[in-house]
């Protein structure tokens, strides 16, 4: 399968890849850009990025057209379409999430959803498991919500693809994080006694929030992943879930439509 992958959650990733069963006899051990999911070897065909986190609607078009009109993909476009849910900001989660849909409309493909924070902690517990050490560990998601405020959840890996959030998701300000994750542990999170790592975007811009965790450093310095996503996805396709596209703004857009004025009588 040939999945679109869009994540604007933070800056804009749009990636291709070639979702191929292991036992097919393709060789891509000469592929630098490849990945593992549940008896599948991912090939990214095409990936195209850029790191403003302002201008989503202004070069998703772009980005769209050189993703898909790459040399591997042209002749072969995508299947699916696996788009970032959030939460990130409003407009630029929005054009992302239309990009997605309207590719879906118009090329007649099923659209799935995935959490932003979802893929930050699933690129995490691949480091930490890469490392060794820490046996199921709990990773504290914190990614820059604006507004000097994170949006921040506890994980825990399933399985070797995807995540299972366990608490829901906090939008405050990262000295209020601490407190919310001791209230959240405590008799909720079974066998959690502490946050083994930290990750995210805002852990990178609030190097506070890194000393929450055992390691004392920051993981995974991004607010989402193209590629990590679809690992997700495919995760969650195969036990059966749908995948829903519903946004997860968390809070209202910074621009408001005015109220109706009052008649005067």
């Amino acid at each position: 399968m040939r999945i679109l992958s869009i994540d604007s959650s933070l800056g804009t990733q749009l990636a291709v890849v070639d979702a191929t069963d292991t036992t097919d006899t393709t060789d891509t051990a000469d592929i630098a850009d490849t990945a593992d999911a549940g008896g599948r070897a991912l090939r990214v065909l095409s990936r195209t990025e850029q790191a403003d986190s302002r201008r989503h609607a202004e070069s998703l078009g772009q980005m769209l057209s050189e993703a898909l009109s790459a040399e591997d993909v042209a002749e072969r476009p995508p299947q699916a379409v696996v788009v970032a849910t959030g939460p990130a900001p409003f407009t630029g989660l929005r054009a992302g999430l239309v990009t997605a849909r309207v590719v879906g409309r118009t090329r007649g493909l099923p659209v799935h959803g995935v959490s932003s924070l979802d893929a930050v902690a699933r690129r995490a517990l691949d480091e930490l498991a890469a490392r060794g050490g820490e046996t199921d560990p709990v990773v504290l998601v914190a990614t820059d919500a604006r507004r000097r405020e994170v949006y921040a959840a506890l994980f825990r890996a399933n399985g070797p693809d995807d995540v299972t959030r366990l608490t829901e998701i906090d939008v405050c300000a990262p000295t209020q994080v601490a407190e919310h994750v001791s209230e959240r542990i405590a008799g909720q999170v079974e066998g959690a006694g502490a946050v083994d790592a930290v990750a995210g975007s805002g852990a990178a811009l609030y190097p506070e929030l890194a000393e929450l965790g055992s390691s004392r450093e920051a993981l995974a310095p991004v607010s989402g992943d193209a590629l990590t996503q679809v690992r997700i996805a495919l995760a969650r396709l195969d036990r059966g879930e749908e995948l829903g596209v519903q946004p997860l703004y968390l809070r209202h857009a910074d621009v408001q439509m005015p109220a109706a004025r009052k008649r005067v009588r």
